[in-house]
């Protein structure tokens, strides 16, 4: 079964938590891991590996914290995958040939690829919307 980690499910989560604040200041990492329930430890892994792809810095000190190194716009969801999990690939290139199922599995890598190249800006959009559309019943 091919599944996505919770590596890259919460570092989409956090990263979408970042997005919603951007250009309100840092976060301090315990507050995201706190607001997102993702146990402190394992991001700070996650952000380790983000931060080197470049998609998030971080300030030491006293008022430090995380945010993302670009804005929302111009981050993917395939980046974010990418930087955790490494590229999406269901045929290694050293076992490719010319035949109808490698191509087949390239063409769902590009669709897959596609699909994952949503920006978090869409998703903050997306994700104020679900929000306004709940419905509370009592």
């Amino acid at each position: 079964m091919l599944t996505i980690s919770n590596k890259s499910r919460y570092g989409i989560t956090a990263l979408l938590a970042l997005a919603e604040f951007y250009n309100s200041g840092l976060m301090p990492i315990k507050d995201i891991a706190s607001r997102c329930d993702i146990p402190h430890q394992f991001l700070e892994q996650i952000f380790n590996r983000l931060g080197k792809a470049g998609i998030i810095k971080s300030t030491r000190g006293k008022n430090g914290g995380y945010e993302l190194a670009k804005p929302p716009g111009k981050i993917t969801v395939l980046h974010i995958v990418n930087a955790l999990e490494g590229d999406i690939e269901f045929v290694s290139k050293s076992d490719e040939k010319n035949d109808v199922i490698v191509e087949l599995f390239h063409e769902a890598e590009k669709k897959l690829q596609d699909i994952l190249s949503v920006s978090l800006a869409v998703l903050v959009a997306k994700q104020q919307t679900l929000r306004e559309n709940v419905i509370y019943d009592i």
